[in-house]
């Protein structure tokens, strides 16, 4: 039996209003899921990262060779005890899913307050989610594992309390400015590169499973979905999301750039408010994805720079081997431009509706339902979503003339001829004048 979990419908509806209809698409995933049980899983063998202790003589990899299912004697330590014992559970509930739940627990010892996720045992899925994210845990954008409890039905994970929300939520407010959208790219890709290079794909990269601490840092959340994978090897099974799937994946066989394309849907939905794939059935959003050719030349796009679209596009294209890897994302001029430390990073508009009340959210209501499968930041870097910048006037016409101006340079074009009139044909160009601008380096070469 193959683990279906996910958040009550009445929060996984922010992308729309429409119950019905999110909850008719749950139940034709769920068919689909029992269609596609027998898709098999390369399991095997995976690996996890070397200690300082390994030898250096060791072919270098994805780490030393350890069995799926190990779960390290830290985690262990808790599973003779019970979670009654260290924390106060039963507090308000902050999630739903099929097969558990997830609510506010505090610790006994000072008081603190955690989320505790209970999951109900039998499900395959569920021992898997908790070594994997055993594995992952401990990266600033990971949500933590703070300790894995069980009795004799259920498993108990107590992780760390985002007090900011979902990214989701804020994504309610409208069309994020590029510089906030960015930063929230930079922050979600240092997390998806991580868990690329511990040997783990996520499979379910989406608004809904970004998190927000209380200081507006980013954590990525719910690895149900997640597996493990080698070197070189092909996955097989359909998990995912519908608007966010990556197309190979209804295919069959895929790999860890699946996340890549999953991250190239939410920075579309960043950017103009809305997914690039809809339908009023999973079938149908998955016809859009296998087939529907996008353009980010027209409409809303015309407002976008050129870089921003440049990159949405090698996230979104559906030649795996063209598709940029993690860390090509992270190294591209956009989110150069907008992230290096020269250039200040403005806070998220909380009153963004208010400037934005016509933008509509991403319109898709299947986004937030999954299919059953069967490098850390700066200490100089400031998250996009920060509480401790105010949202004020100023701050927003910062935002809009640094939008323009990218937008603006972007755009630019000078012909040969017009170049030889300007400056001569022997003349330097005064860009090339300006030997250490930090203009030049940040931005003339962004574009």
């Amino acid at each position: 039996m193959k683990m279906k979990k996910k958040r009550k419908e009445s929060e996984a509806s922010g992308w729309s209003s429409n119950l019905p209809e999110i909850s008719k698409s749950h139940h034709s995933l769920e068919r689909r899921s029992r269609l596609n049980k027998r898709c098999r899983e390369d399991r095997g063998v995976a690996t996890v990262p070397p200690s300082r202790g390994a030898s250096l003589l060791l072919t270098p990899s994805r780490g030393l060779k350890r069995k799926i299912g190990c779960i390290d004697k830290a985690t262990q330590m808790g599973r003779s005890m019970r979670i009654e014992d260290d924390y106060v559970t039963g507090g308000s509930a902050i999630g739903q899913g099929k097969f558990g739940s997830v609510t506010v627990c505090r610790a006994r010892a000072n008081g603190a307050e955690h989320a505790c996720k209970t999951l109900r045992k039998g499900e395959e899925t569920v021992h898997r989610e908790v070594e994997i994210m055993q594995h992952v845990s401990g990266h600033p954008g990971v949500v933590t594992l703070e300790a894995v409890y069980e009795d004799d039905e259920r498993w108990h994970l107590v992780m760390e309390l985002c007090s900011g929300g979902r990214l989701v939520d804020r994504m309610k407010e409208g069309p994020c400015s590029e510089h906030v959208a960015a930063g929230v790219l930079k922050e979600v890709m240092l997390v998806v590169k991580y868990c690329h290079d511990m040997g783990v794909v996520h499979r379910d990269i989406k608004p809904e499973n970004v998190l927000l601490t209380g200081s507006g840092k980013i954590k990525l959340a719910d690895f149900g979905l997640a597996i493990r994978i080698s070197e070189g090897q092909n996955l097989t099974g359909v998990a995912g999301s519908p608007a966010y799937v990556a197309p190979e994946v209804l295919s069959g066989r895929y790999s860890e750039k699946v996340d890549i394309w999953s991250s190239g849907v939410l920075l579309h939905a960043l950017l103009v408010g809305g997914l690039p794939f809809k339908g009023d059935s999973p079938e149908a959003v998955f016809e859009e994805i296998k087939n529907v050719k996008l353009d980010f030349q027209t409409g809303v796009w015309e407002s976008i720079s050129k870089p921003a679209r440049d990159l949405v596009g090698r996230m979104l294209t559906r030649d795996v081997s063209a598709r940029i890897a993690a860390d090509e994302v992270l190294r591209h001029p956009w989110i150069l431009f907008y992230t290096e430390r020269t250039l200040k990073m403005l806070p998220f508009k909380s009153k963004l509706k208010l400037q934005n009340a016509a933008a509509s959210a991403p319109e898709s209501g299947l986004g937030g339902n999954k299919i059953d499968d069967d490098g850390s930041l700066d200490e100089d870097y400031s998250s996009p979503f920060s509480s401790s910048e105010s949202c004020n006037s100023e701050n927003h016409e910062d935002c809009v003339w640094i939008d323009a101006l990218s937008t603006a340079v972007s755009r630019v074009r000078i012909s040969e001829t017009k170049r030889t009139k300007l400056w001569g044909p022997t003349t330097t160009s005064p860009l090339d004048q300006q030997g250490s601008s930090n203009m030049k380096t940040n931005l003339c070469k962004a574009f």
